[in-house]
């Protein structure tokens, strides 16, 4: 198979084009394709060409002022929360696109905002159609002596919640597939 992925940011795109090539071997490395384009043209430009696609959003990115006593980085964050599900909503909706029937779709954020998350879930689940939800419960009991999940999350998501020591969280993620 082929292993598509892509970066906006330049110095996103530069760092993820150095992880990939220290962790993949030689012969898998021409399987992969890093790109820098606009995420809510993908959809457009590539249609129903991907059987599964992560959507690892830009978000407020919550762990970088949680933990933190900078107040000038955290109003900055509160205040961009404000335009970012916006965005997140384009992403998806050309990840939509993008994707086969059939396919699977997963959707990420480093955040705790629920403007960030399950509202842009929901919006799109309200307005597409042909997305449904996909139940990761079994996942979330999998990996559940590890981390603590938020509780009263609906079956298709999952809220990873910070922990001081830990280096994760907090981290959401839903799963939807396309009919």
């Amino acid at each position: 198979g082929q292993f598509h992925c892509n970066e906006y940011d330049d110095l996103r795109s530069r760092w993820l084009k150095q992880t990939i090539e220290s962790f993949i071997p030689d012969p898998l490395i021409d399987l992969i394709t890093v790109s820098k384009l606009d995420g809510r043209k993908l959809g457009d430009l590539h249609p129903e060409l991907y059987d599964k696609i992560l959507v690892d959003a830009p978000c407020s990115n919550d762990r970088s002022w949680l933990f933190s006593s900078d107040s000038q980085q955290a109003t900055l964050r509160l205040i961009q929360r404000k335009e970012l599900s916006s965005l997140q909503f384009q992403l998806l909706r050309s990840a939509i696109k993008a994707l086969r029937p059939g396919g699977s779709l997963v959707y990420s954020t480093c955040t705790l905002s629920k403007a960030e998350n399950s509202d842009v879930i929901n919006l799109i689940l309200n307005s597409c159609s042909n997305i449904v939800p996909v139940d990761i419960r079994e996942m979330a009991k999998a990996v559940s002596q590890e981390f603590t999940f938020l509780s009263g999350t609906q079956q298709h998501e999952l809220m990873v919640l910070p922990e001081k020591g830990r280096t994760w969280g907090p981290m959401y993620v839903a799963k939807l597939k396309k009919m």
